[in-house]
C-alpha cells in the first residue's frame, strides 16, 4: 500500500490573512457609529440617573433628618453635586465626569425643608439638562422639579442648546 505525502507545515495563507483583515476592518467601520451612539446614549441615562439619584436622596435625608439639606448643582462640565450639611449625601460627593450641566435655578443649588419640600420662593417649575460635554448634536437629559412638593420628572430635551425651558422637557421612561 502506498503512502500520501504528509506535509508538515500547515496554517494560514497570506493572502487569506489579508483577506480577514479587510473583512473585519469593514464590519468595524460600519459597527463604530453605532456603538459610539449607544455608548453616549448610556453616558447620559446613567448621569441622569444619578442627578436624580442625588436629589431624591437629598430629600429624603432633609425628611429623616428633619433639617434642611441643599444639594449643589455647579453648571458646567464635570459637575460635582454635594450637598450642605455633608450628611445630606450618606454616600458623599458625585461627578458627572463628561457631562454638561445647565438649569435654570436663580442660585446654582437646590434646598429641601425638613418636610422635603423645595423653597416657596419657587413658584413655577425648574429645569436641568444634562448634555455631552463637547457634543452638540447629541439629545440631551432633563429633569424638571416642580414647586411645592418637589416631584421630580425625567425625560428627554428637546430644547434649544442654550435654554432650560420645563415645557421642552418631554417625558420619557429612564
Amino acid at each position: 500500500m502506498r503512502s500520501l505525502p504528509v506535509h508538515s507545515e500547515q496554517g494560514f495563507t497570506q493572502l487569506e490573512i489579508i483577506i480577514v483583515l479587510v473583512v473585519m476592518s469593514i464590519l468595524g467601520a460600519i459597527a463604530a457609529p453605532s456603538l459610539l451612539n449607544w455608548v453616549n446614549s448610556r453616558k447620559l441615562k446613567v448621569g441622569l440617573a444619578e442627578l436624580e439619584g442625588t436629589l431624591i436622596e437629598g430629600q429624603n435625608q432633609a425628611i429623616r433628618l428633619s433639617k434642611t439639606c441643599t444639594i449643589n448643582l455647579p453648571m458646567g462640565s464635570n459637575a460635582v453635586l454635594s450637598s450642605s450639611p455633608t450628611e445630606c449625601l450618606r454616600n458623599g460627593n458625585r461627578m458627572l465626569e463628561g457631562l454638561q450641566l445647565r438649569h435654570s435655578l436663580a442660585t446654582p443649588s437646590l434646598s429641601f425643608d425638613f418636610k422635603g419640600r423645595v423653597p416657596p420662593a419657587l413658584t413655577s417649575e425648574q429645569t436641568v439638562v444634562l448634555s455631552l460635554a463637547n457634543e452638540i448634536n447629541t439629545p440631551s437629559k432633563c429633569l424638571v422639579i416642580a414647586p411645592g412638593i418637589g416631584l421630580i420628572r425625567v425625560g428627554e430635551y428637546r430644547g434649544s442648546p442654550t435654554t432650560t425651558l420645563a415645557s421642552s422637557c418631554k417625558t420619557t421612561t429612564l
